[in-house]
């Protein structure tokens, strides 16, 4: 009779045991709104959920050099806008320069053309955070001197926008501001010179050769800009495409290791009535064991 309320006694231990440490476990899933809190959870599912985050680390680190990468080109164009209104002005000048024959006049057109060309060299020597865009690795650096040569280099800066893929973010500053290895700001100090000389038909032919290289700028600037709306429209289809697939892992990760409330819930309520029942059995058996020993 002994061996059996031992028994009992131990079975009923075990089960307490055992309810007690499923009640923890739900508890603590519920606190955390996570089904897996530690390997021994499910050591399966813990392995898929770290490799969802991982892929997620990096969708997340993508996104911010997308980031980085739209804000340089945006700048670049941002730029390059007032560049083109800067020589629209500077061509119109250069045509009422070809047709004034007024040593004055051609005074004033200088003075503004002078105005026009040091815009122009402030432009292309743009910062974002402190960094010359225009440069290529040289950001620490202007990318035009004040006799309006070029100071950076032709590097690329390429950033990772996704597994395999980079974009470069900077624009070459002799590419954007020159043509046909001349500077824009160059050219505008032309027909400055020309313009201030005493010789009309000096200041007529620099005027001349200006409209040329003005429209010769505008085209350059033009196919600058549209190769900076190419990526601009290449990064939102990446952004887009980082987007759907971060939606998709969360989603796969949630399903992983996210806690089902409604189903923890319900489990708890079962537990605490197994509970429950174990300590009034329990309770029932031991007095029993315990009046049989004591007749």
């Amino acid at each position: 009779m002994r061996i059996t309320s031992f028994a009992i006694f131990n079975q009923l231990t075990r089960s307490l045991s055992s309810n007690l440490s499923s009640m923890a476990k739900l508890s603590n899933m519920l606190a955390t709104n996570k089904k897996i809190n530690s390997p021994s959870d499910d050591v399966s599912g813990m392995m898929k959920a770290m490799d969802y985050k991982v892929s997620i680390n990096q969708i997340e680190q993508y996104r911010r050099n997308i980031d980085e990468v739209e804000s340089y080109l945006s700048s670049a164009d941002t730029a390059l806008f007032s560049v083109t209104s800067a020589l629209d002005e500077a061509k119109t000048l250069a045509v009422q320069a070809a047709n004034t024959p007024g040593q004055n006049d051609r005074a004033k057109l200088a003075e503004k053309v002078a105005q026009l060309r040091d815009h122009i060299l402030e432009l292309s020597n743009s910062r974002l955070r402190n960094r010359y865009i225009f440069s290529g690795y040289k950001t620490s650096t202007a990318a035009f001197d004040s006799s309006y040569t070029y100071q950076g280099d032709s590097n690329e800066i390429n950033i990772l926008i996704d597994n395999g893929y980079s974009m470069t973010e900077n624009i070459i500053g002799s590419d954007a501001f020159s043509y046909g290895g001349v500077s824009f700001m160059k050219s505008l100090d032309n027909l400055y010179t020309a313009l201030t000389d005493s010789d009309p038909d000096v200041a007529q032919a620099g005027a001349q050769t200006a409209i040329d290289d003005m429209s010769n700028a505008l085209d350059q600037v033009a196919n600058t800009r549209a190769g900076i709306g190419a990526r601009l429209n290449s990064l939102d289809a990446v952004k887009y495409n980082l987007d759907d697939r971060n939606v998709t892992l969360k989603t796969f990760l949630s399903d992983v290791e996210d806690t089902d409330i409604a189903y923890t819930v319900s489990e708890i309520s079962k537990t605490e009535v197994a509970l429950q029942s174990l300590r009034q059995s329990g309770a029932e058996i031991l007095s029993q064991s315990l009046l049989d020993f004591l007749n």
